[in-house]
């Protein structure tokens, strides 16, 4: 077999795989897709306070947070297998018999966040269980986990939870949650049949574990770079997400449909990037790969410095997504090669913390920069440190170049 052939080849088995983590990720992002939608429109129904709704919507994903890191190191004792189901089963019956009949704010809070502690019990241990599978897959479909999550998260979860909500109410609708989330356990127990056992009573204690994360982080300069890229793509994110369809009302009087229409743009110029790019980048060094994404990222916050006309707003919104999706396949396939390295389950809880924490920062300091200074000041501090990004990554790129070409002339023969 060529080697062409043989980079292109994907086992029958990792390709089976590769399916069901895409109908993981498209069930998971439905259920939350669904219950980001409904949530904090049944915190409203109870009649609950701003701040109330606010912790709703807040509190769903603040468990990524706190329990990335403690998973990590659990996968390597447990295994991803048992702390799944603990996730699955837990929401069905949290959705079945908690939420389905609270009938306070107060009752409503408690349940979202034990919803947000659960959730990690999903999410990390399929994605760190993805990164763990990538190198029989290939670059090519680095993205499509996350892109399949994504469509459920965006597209199918809220479109679904809306038109479920008119025609079932919310009892029944937190009813069908629960039934997805059934599904998710019985295909999601299949999937990861195969992942590696836990290592019982030999695995390095979790109080030593969460040490040895932190230390590896400290160590590892290239690490703690992909952490940072991932993390400030999450800012980019979440900052466009809430503010651009602010700018897009008060700047430019476009309604409200309009407006969420960027959003919608924005998440399926992400998507297809992620679907349909990642092969392509493959033949790209990954320097390379890099600085391609930082020059779109930064193009898309520099027409929003001081956007003049909505075609700007839709323009922003395409770059913005291409330039997330180049930026994400490129780091996913970082992570993989440090997972085979440093552990899966190590570098999983790393993997599932810097684009949450990216999300909340974006979201929260944003606001505060929007409050003080306007709506545009984030968009306008996102280009400056895009614009460092690749900065940093070009001059990293000339001086590996640099060097190449040294090398060759000192050794001419040399390969």
């Amino acid at each position: 077999m060529s080697s062409t052939a043989s980079e292109n080849f994907v086992a029958p088995p990792a390709r089976r795989f590769l399916v069901g983590f895409m109908a993981l990720g498209i069930l998971a992002g439905t259920s939350n897709g669904i219950a980001k939608v409904v949530l904090p429109l049944y915190a409203a129904a109870l009649h609950a306070s701003p701040w109330q709704i606010g912790l709703v919507g807040g509190l769903q994903f603040a468990g990524m947070l706190l329990l990335s890191l403690p998973l990590g190191a659990m996968i390597d004792r447990h295994g991803s297998r048992p702390l799944f189901r603990i996730g699955c089963i837990g929401g069905v019956l949290l959705f079945l018999f908690f939420l389905s009949r609270a009938s306070t704010p107060a009752q409503l809070i408690a349940g979202v966040i034990i919803f947000g502690l659960l959730n990690p019990f999903r999410m990390v241990t399929t994605q760190t269980e993805f990164l763990h599978l990538l190198p029989l897959l290939g670059p090519g479909k680095a993205g499509w986990q996350r892109a399949s999550h994504t469509f459920g998260m965006f597209f199918a979860g809220p479109m679904l939870g809306a038109w479920v909500l008119e025609r079932m109410g919310f009892s029944d609708t937190f009813r069908l949650v629960a039934a997805g989330l059934f599904v998710t356990l019985l295909i999601g127990d299949r999937v990861l049949s195969s992942a590696p056992p836990g290592k019982g009573a030999d695995a390095t204690p979790l109080r030593q574990r969460l040490r040895d994360q932190f230390t590896v982080v400290a160590k590892r300069a290239e690490l703690r770079r992909t952490m940072l890229i991932e993390f400030l793509g999450q800012v980019a994110m979440s900052y466009f997400t809430v503010f651009v369809i602010f700018v897009a009302i008060r700047r430019f009087g476009m309604s409200a449909q309009q407006a969420a229409g960027l959003v919608t743009v924005q998440g399926a110029a992400f998507v297809l990037t992620l679907l349909a790019a990642g092969q392509w980048l493959a033949a790209w060094r990954e320097p390379v790969r890099y600085c391609a994404a930082f020059g779109v990222l930064l193009a898309a916050e520099i027409l929003l410095w001081q956007p003049a006309a909505p075609a700007v707003l839709w323009a922003s919104a395409m770059l913005l997504g291409l330039g997330l999706g180049m930026q994400h396949l490129t780091s996913v396939g970082r992570f993989a090669a440090l997972a085979q390295e440093l552990g899966r389950g190590r570098i999983g809880g790393l993997f599932s913390l810097a684009g949450p924490a990216g999300g909340l920062v974006g979201a929260v300091l944003g606001g505060v920069l929007s409050q003080h200074f306007g709506m545009l000041a984030g968009f306008r501090v996102l280009a400056v440190l895009f614009l460092l990004q690749l900065l940093w990554e070009s001059y990293g790129l000339l001086i590996r170049t640099s060097v190449a070409a040294d090398f060759h002339d000192a050794f001419p023969d040399q390969d």
